[in-house]
């Protein structure tokens, strides 16, 4: 089994896994001014290959500021020509909050959580 790339820092890591045309970014921790550019980092990676999709599954982000919230604007805005290309599976209901109190709730390709291709025993390293 090939395990699939983990970025890590102290607030946030990132959990990274091609399947077949769809790419998966799991961030677990914390959104904001000093953790976004990881992400943002890693998004752009996945988005200049051929994947069809891009999920960013959201349920493993505690907090979100401004800053992560712009990060998906900017990243729906990179995808826009490719409708379809980029989705964000909701998170929990605080952080989601953040999204629908902003009005980017309906603005943002969200669809409801499926079933996570990262496996639940993998521990980074």
């Amino acid at each position: 089994m090939r395990w699939p790339r983990v970025q890590q820092r102290e607030r946030l890591t990132i959990h990274s896994l091609r399947e077949g045309g769809a790419h998966v970014l799991q961030p677990v921790g914390e959104l904001d001014l000093e953790t976004v550019g990881q992400l943002d980092a890693e998004l752009r990676r996945v988005e200049a290959t051929d994947a069809r999709e891009i999920r960013v599954d959201l349920s493993g982000v505690d907090f979100i500021d401004s800053d992560g919230l712009k990060l998906f604007i900017k990243a729906n805005a990179r995808c826009s020509d490719q409708i379809g290309r980029l989705r964000l599976e909701r998170s929990s209901a605080a952080v989601h909050r953040a999204f629908q109190t902003t009005g980017l709730e309906s603005r943002l390709p969200f669809v409801d959580r499926l079933a996570s291709v990262i496996p639940e025993t993998h521990t980074p390293y």
